[in-house]
């Protein structure tokens, strides 16, 4: 993929903000002079229990090692699916032997080494490695694995990685040292890289239907920024792959995440119309200039509706709804979330307001993100030059989308169309872009498509392309210029288990859970720290 000019530009609902400009691309080679105190003529290993310097009696402070930096992320979100990876056994070795009293560190290594082996790209293994050779002293083997675990997931262990205990003989020693000035110069790039963007909801592996009855259940997706120029993925939330569902703040630094880890499915020999429930969702948000939890996640009980957004003042509500046939909702329960404990409490006095998500198991979306009606100031010789639209029974276009540039200068329009028709061309929904000055309108693309979508700028428009990828159309260039995929599917606010718009016929077709990938998938139990 050509070089996007999207790697430089934050994706909000409905509108664009400026971007901070990230570091180098390439961080190279770190290598840092640090004076150190008290240094030692102990020439053995630096890990655990070795000396912590190399004095040569002239008062001159040694330089730290050199540790190459991996490069950030990932190349596909797939790779972080080694947890059930070709590695996986030999994985289960290393965690037997980490586990074991007194713990076996001589078989965490060797069972590491043949996970990696197996999987290349399995961090978990690469992390435990580094943290065994550390326990043998081989300080310059352990900070490359070590190393190459931060880049390629750094929010997961840069944040406490002077806190891991395995690591307290290593740090202070020259390569531990090197190792956490890389970590934080890592850090400090992820962070820029996390505020251009473009943020993008992927999965790690594809989506699966739970078993009849109440059953663990997950997206397997994660929220990722993906650096367009190095075509690579930064993860950003670690939900256990269970998001669903994100929207912005409107202060525009908060990011409220809403998904699922439990789903109630009705057995259809039994009850054929009986709709599948969301057993246990849950909602927290996270702040991306702290690239922390801001809240703590709440726990929703059983629903067939879930929705979850902001109220006044930036307070967090969720409304739920049980299911009434079918498709159908009953009455909505509403309640605000205590930041700090997670605690749902019920009230009549808060109400949602701007985008916000509307959950079911079937599906997935962000509500308000962009209309789907033509703008009101539209001028009647302009729309009357538009493509020709289907209308409703008032007359007005149905549309699924309406989306002025910042600019206001041109208009992303998608015709809605009836997701149960037969898939031909001719019954599936349409992207244009026009030109709000002259009507001209270009045909950018007829697909099975929710196309959601958002401007990047005035000219510029990345939307979902059905087929699980993103794609950006370049309105002044007349033509696509980046396409963003994944296998497992990719979306840009909301993952539901279909790409295509959902037909309330028939029922979603998405393969079973054959029960190899259950959440949590992190943690003590599978990623020692």
């Amino acid at each position: 993929m050509r070089r996007a000019r999207t790697a430089s530009i934050i994706i909000t609902h409905g509108s664009t903000r400026a971007p901070r400009r990230p570091g180098a691309r390439a961080l190279g080679a770190i290598a840092l002079a640090v004076a150190l105190a008290g240094c030692g003529g102990d020439k053995k290993g630096d890990g655990a229990g070795a000396g912590t310097g190399t004095g040569t009696g002239s008062g001159t402070a040694p330089a730290l090692p050199t540790i190459a930096a991996p490069p950030l992320g990932v190349e596909a979100v797939r790779h972080l699916n080694y947890v059930y990876g070709a590695g996986a056994k030999e994985y289960e070795k290393a965690l037997k032997a980490y586990k074991a009293q007194p713990r076996d560190w001589a078989a965490v290594r060797a069972a590491c080494e043949e996970t990696l082996a197996k999987d290349p790209h399995h961090l978990d293994a690469r992390w435990v490695l580094g943290e065994a050779l550390a326990q043998a002293g081989d300080g310059a083997a352990a900070v490359e694995h070590l190393a190459a675990a931060l880049a390629g997931d750094w929010l997961r262990w840069g944040p406490t990685l002077d806190n891991d205990p395995e690591l307290a003989g290593l740090l202070p020693t020259p390569h531990g040292q090197a190792l956490v000035a890389l970590s934080k110069q890592l850090g400090a790039d992820f962070a820029a890289r996390v505020k251009a963007g473009p943020l993008v909801l992927a999965r790690r592996s594809t989506f699966k239907m739970p078993g009849v009855g109440t059953n663990p259940a997950s997206t397997r997706g994660e929220l990722y920024a993906h650096d367009g120029e190095a075509r690579r993925f930064l993860r950003v939330t670690h939900t256990d792959h269970q998001l669903a569902a994100w929207v912005r703040s409107p202060g525009g630094d908060e990011l409220l995440l809403v998904g699922f880890d439990r789903v109630e499915r009705p057995d259809p020999k039994k009850a054929k119309d009986a709709p599948p429930l969301l057993a246990r969702s849950w909602v927290t948000t996270f702040s991306l200039d702290r690239l922390a939890d801001t809240s703590a996640r709440a726990s929703i009980g059983k629903a067939r509706h879930v929705h979850v957004g902001y109220g006044p003042g930036e307070q967090l509500v969720v409304a739920t709804a049980p299911a009434a046939g079918r498709w159908g909702a009953g009455a909505l329960t509403t309640y605000v979330v205590d930041r700090g404990s997670g605690k749902l409490t019920k009230t009549k006095g808060a109400a949602i307001e701007g985008p916000h998500v509307q959950m079911t198991f079937d599906e997935a979306r962000v509500v308000g993100a962009s209309a789907t009606a033509l703008p009101a100031d539209l001028s009647p010789d302009l729309v009357a030059k538009l493509p020709p639209i289907q209308q409703d029974a008032a007359g007005q276009p149905m549309l699924s989308l309406a989306l002025p540039s910042p600019g206001k200068t041109r208009l992303a329009f998608a015709t809605a169309t009836d997701p149960c028709a037969r898939a031909d061309e001719a019954t599936q929904p349409t992207l244009y872009v026009a030109d709000v000055a002259t009507g001209a309108f270009k045909h950018v693309l007829t697909a099975p498509s929710r196309f959601a979508a958002a401007w990047i700028d005035d000219s510029q428009l990345v939307y979902e392309d059905g087929s699980g990828g993103l794609r950006v159309f370049d309105a002044a260039a007349g033509r696509e210029t980046a396409k963003i995929a994944e296998r497992a599917g990719m979306a840009l606010w909301a993952l539901s288990p279909t790409t295509a718009p959902l037909c309330r016929a028939e029922p979603i077709v998405a393969e079973p859970d054959d029960g190899t990938e259950l959440p949590p998938e992190e943690g003590p139990a599978t990623a020692p720290q």
